[in-house]
This record gives structure tokens, C-alpha cells and sequence, in this order.
């Protein structure tokens, strides 16, 4: 397959396991299936946090590093992000976790 092909695969979000939470900012974690080329891998507690002033924003996963700051554990590159996060948005408000914003 060449680089060309590879720029327009397919790629699937398989949203899951929905878990509420309640804390200050992360109200829910997901699962997420990502397949590319036919392969498919699981983000595992992808999380929707409340932002200021309303809305919500979805992060992947973060652990602390030894310095003390929270660090993405996974990298995925923006052409991914921000559709998975669209995926993610939709699956809470279908879930009824979130509401969709109005205008």
C-alpha cells in the first residue's frame, strides 16, 4: 500500500463502556476502538471533563509524571483527534451523559 493510499483509509470509532463520574472536571470515561487498514486497537479511558463557562471537552488518557505533571498517555495525531472526540460527544449525548449544545 502505498503513502498516497494510506491517506484516504477508512477509519471506524467503535465508542464504549461508558463510565459516570463525579468529580471536579471528568464526568465520564469511554472506551474506544480505533480501526485503521483493518486494524484495530482500544484507547481505554478516554475522558469527557466540563470546561468553564459550560461544554465539554474530550481528552485522552493522562498519567502523572515523575516531575508531577499530568502527561498524555497515548498520542494520536489531530487528523484522529478531533473526530474521535466528535464520536465520543455523540455517543455521551446518545447515552444521555451530555447534552448537545444549541445555538
Amino acid at each position: 500500500m502505498s503513502g498516497r493510499d494510506l491517506a484516504t483509509q477508512t477509519v471506524n470509532f467503535t465508542i464504549g463502556n461508558c463510565t459516570p463520574m463525579q468529580s471536579k472536571s471528568v464526568f465520564a470515561f469511554v472506551d474506544v476502538e480505533i480501526v485503521i487498514c483493518g486494524v484495530g486497537f482500544w484507547i481505554r479511558g478516554v475522558q469527557a471533563r466540563h470546561v468553564a463557562g459550560g461544554g465539554t471537552s474530550i481528552h485522552l488518557p493522562t498519567y502523572r509524571a515523575p516531575d508531577g505533571t499530568w502527561r498524555a498517555a497515548v498520542e494520536l495525531p489531530e487528523d484522529l483527534v478531533a473526530p474521535m472526540a466528535d464520536a465520543v460527544l455523540a455517543y455521551l449525548v446518545d447515552e444521555g451523559v451530555a447534552v448537545r449544545k444549541t445555538a
